[in-house]
C-alpha cells in the first residue's frame, strides 16, 4: 500500500463515502474547492493530470450513515493513540484521523482528513531499515497536526453533518447492545435505522446456585429451596481462555450439579486447533490439540476417529501423531457436549 493509496481512501470518507480521484495541492497553491485537497507529506511528487482530479461522482464504497459515525468515532481525542504532551494543548486541530506503525518499525503513517483537506504522512527511512522510537502516534502524528494548523486552523466551513438516518440511543458501556434491566453503565451512541443491531446486552447473565456459591443449577436440577439468584459474566470461551492463561481473575460460574442428568445443548468446547476442514503435511512433527471451553467446565475428552485419546483440563494443550489421511477429531467436555472436526493428514515423503 502507498501513501497515495491510503490518503486516497481516507478522502473517500471526506466525500461521505465516494471514492474519486485525487485533487493535489501543491506548495502555496492553497485554492479551496468543493471537494476537498488532498496533501500529502513525507512523499515528493508531480502534479497529476486532470483526469484524476476530484471531481463528479465517485465510486460509492461506504454509505454516508456510516461514513459520519466512522468520522465520529476519528475525530475522538480520547484515544491511545494522540500523541504526548497534546491532550492539553489549544493547536489540536479539528480533523479525524488515525495512525499506524508497521512491523518491525519501519513505516509511520497518520492519515487525517476534515472538509476541505485529506493529509497523509509517512516517516521512516528510504531503504526500509526499523528505527526502535518510530511509530505513527509519537513520530507522524505531530506532523499531521502542524500541517493541517498551517493550512486550514480554525476552518470556516464548519464540521460533516450527520446523516439523516442517523440516529442517538443509548447502550450498555459493557458490550455496545442495546441495555438490558442489569445494564446500570450506559453510555449516548449512534445508530443507522434500520441497519445496526437491535441486539439486547448479554454481558452477563442469571446463574441459580446454592446459597454457598459452590454448585450451579439449571432449570432441569433446580432445588424446591435453597438456592440462590445471581448475575456472573457472561464471556466467550475465546475471553475465558486468554484469562485463564494469562491468570487474570475473574467470576467463575460454580460446577454445574454433578447429579443433574439433563444434557445441555449450548456451550460445546470451541476446537481451535487443528482447524476444521484442513490439510496437514506432517514430517515426524506432532499436531496440536487446544480448545476452548465454558468457565464451568473442568475436563475435557479428546478422541481421534471415535477412540479416547486422552483426558485433560481445557486450557491443557495436547500433541498427538495422528494417522495418515482423514482424521475425526473430537472435543467433548464434563457436561457431554461434543464438537467434531474434520482434517486430512499426508506425510511429505
Amino acid at each position: 500500500v502507498t501513501l497515495e493509496e491510503l490518503t486516497r481512501l481516507f478522502a473517500a470518507f471526506a466525500h461521505e463515502g465516494q471514492l474519486k480521484g485525487l485533487h493535489y495541492t501543491l506548495d502555496d497553491r492553497l485554492n479551496a474547492t468543493s471537494s476537498p485537497d488532498l496533501l500529502l507529506s513525507g512523499e515528493g511528487g508531480k502534479k497529476k493530470p486532470n483526469s484524476q482530479r476530484a471531481e463528479g461522482v465517485g465510486e460509492r464504497l461506504i454509505s454516508p450513515e456510516a461514513t459520519y459515525l466512522i468520522t465520529s468515532i476519528l475525530t475522538q481525542v480520547t484515544r491511545p493513540d494522540l500523541p504526548n504532551n497534546f491532550d492539553n494543548t489549544y493547536h489540536l486541530p479539528r480533523i479525524a484521523w488515525k495512525t499506524g506503525t508497521s512491523y518491525g518499525k519501519k513505516d509511520a503513517w497518520s492519515i487525517g482528513y476534515n472538509r476541505r483537506f485529506t493529509v497523509g504522512v509517512w516517516v521512516g527511512n528510504f531503504s526500509g531499515a526499523g528505527v526502535p522510537e518510530l511509530n505513527g502516534a509519537n513520530i507522524a502524528t505531530p506532523l499531521l497536526f502542524d500541517i493541517f494548523n498551517t493550512l486550514d486552523y480554525n476552518s470556516p466551513t464548519g464540521w460533516f453533518k450527520s446523516a439523516p438516518d442517523v440516529v442517538p440511543r443509548k447502550v450498555c458501556a459493557e458490550s455496545g447492545d442495546v441495555p438490558s434491566e442489569f445494564c446500570t453503565h450506559q453510555l449516548l451512541d449512534y445508530a443507522i435505522m434500520g441497519v445496526s443491531s437491535t441486539r439486547k446486552c448479554q454481558h452477563v447473565k442469571w446463574v441459580f446456585t446454592d446459597p454457598a456459591g459452590q454448585r450451579s443449577y439449571c432449570t432441569e436440577c433446580l432445588p424446591d429451596s435453597g438456592y440462590v439468584k445471581k448475575l456472573y459474566p457472561n464471556l466467550a470461551p475465546e475471553l475465558m481462555a486468554y484469562y485463564e492463561l494469562n491468570r487474570v481473575p475473574y467470576a467463575k460460574i460454580p460446577p454445574h450439579n454433578p447429579a443433574c442428568t439433563r444434557v445441555l445443548e449450548v456451550g460445546a468446547p470451541v476446537i481451535i486447533s487443528p482447524n476444521d476442514g484442513s490439510e496437514y503435511f506432517l514430517e515426524g512433527q506432532q499436531l496440536q490439540l487446544a480448545c476452548q471451553a465454558a468457565n464451568d467446565v473442568k475436563e475435557v475428552y479428546w478422541y481421534l476417529n471415535d477412540r479416547l485419546y486422552q483426558k485433560t483440563s481445557p486450557q491443557q494443550p495436547l500433541f498427538v501423531t495422528p494417522p495418515l489421511g482423514k482424521v475425526k477429531i473430537s472435543c467433548s467436555d464434563d457436561k457431554g457436549r461434543n464438537t467434531d472436526v474434520r482434517i486430512t493428514v499426508q506425510s511429505v515423503n
